[in-house]
């Protein structure tokens, strides 16, 4: 009988949230304020976030919501999507047309000379705002072909000049990622607002795009082999080094007969 009751009341939470009526977000959330004392989004519970209802009209009509709310299989999520859509874009921006040809090719070096002129006014990289302002379209002048200017820029000028630069964001990018998972391991942040974890591998997949992209031209146009010096007589043919061999004989033997007569 004992066993019966403590059964029944483990089973009365579930049964209640199974008979809950779905909710959404703005109602959860007026919900919870009106507790005492009031909870915050942040605060609910695994059995109030499986009664929210998803937001409507999918990813695509929730780009700028900034409490966007989906379910993956048994998990409820709920994402601040503002932040995502402008990493998104801006890594998309600078994979697609500052490291491949597409954007030489769609607006002439006209891009690269406005975001390397306003790096270099703002102060932000100067050294790099000029680069980026006068290398790429001065290859594209050059090249009757965008992807052989592109990849000439690369190989010649960008890759020599900021490959360890390229490396370096890398890295970082890793170390950061590798924070955001630890500090969701140890609870830091909450499971069912994974912001900064999307942020997060968003921006390790576009440095690693950055550092792709630079091995990649790098190793599709390899430094030309320098030839070794030549030793002197190299090109000789064996007649030549034999008749030398004979003048050097026919002079030792002219110097030992004049060092005799010298003697006597």
């Amino acid at each position: 009988m004992t066993r019966l009751i403590l059964v029944l009341l483990l089973l009365l939470p579930v049964a209640a949230t199974a008979g809950a009526p779905p909710l959404t977000l703005p109602a959860l959330q007026q919900k919870l304020a009106s507790e005492a004392p009031a909870r915050s989004i942040d605060q609910a519970t695994a059995d109030e976030l499986q009664r929210l209802l998803p937001s409507e009209g999918g990813l695509a009509a929730n780009l700028l919501n900034h409490a966007y709310v989906v379910k993956i299989g048994m998990s409820t999520f709920i994402v601040d999507m503002r932040l995502i859509t402008l990493v998104s874009v801006i890594s998309l921006f600078v994979v697609m047309l500052f490291f491949t040809p597409l954007g030489l090719w769609m607006f002439k070096g006209r891009l690269h000379v406005l975001v390397g002129n306003l790096l270099a006014m703002t102060g932000v990289a100067p050294e790099f705002g000029r680069h980026l302002a006068i290398e790429p379209k001065r290859y594209l002048h050059r090249e009757g072909s965008v992807r052989r200017a592109f990849a000439l820029y690369m190989h010649n000028e960008f890759i020599p000049e900021y490959r360890n630069n390229i490396t370096a964001i890398a890295f970082i990018g890793t170390a950061f990622l590798i924070l955001n998972i630890g500090l969701r391991g140890i609870k830091f942040m909450v499971a069912h607002q994974p912001d900064m974890i999307i942020i997060a591998i968003l921006v390790e997949i576009t440095v690693l795009c950055l550092l792709g992209m630079t091995t990649w031209y790098e190793k599709s146009m390899p430094e030309a082999s320098v030839p070794a010096p030549a030793l002197p007589g190299a090109d000789l043919r064996l007649a030549d080094v034999l008749a030398r061999v004979d003048r050097l004989r026919e002079d030792l033997e002219s110097a030992q007969g004049a060092t005799v007569h010298a003697s006597r």
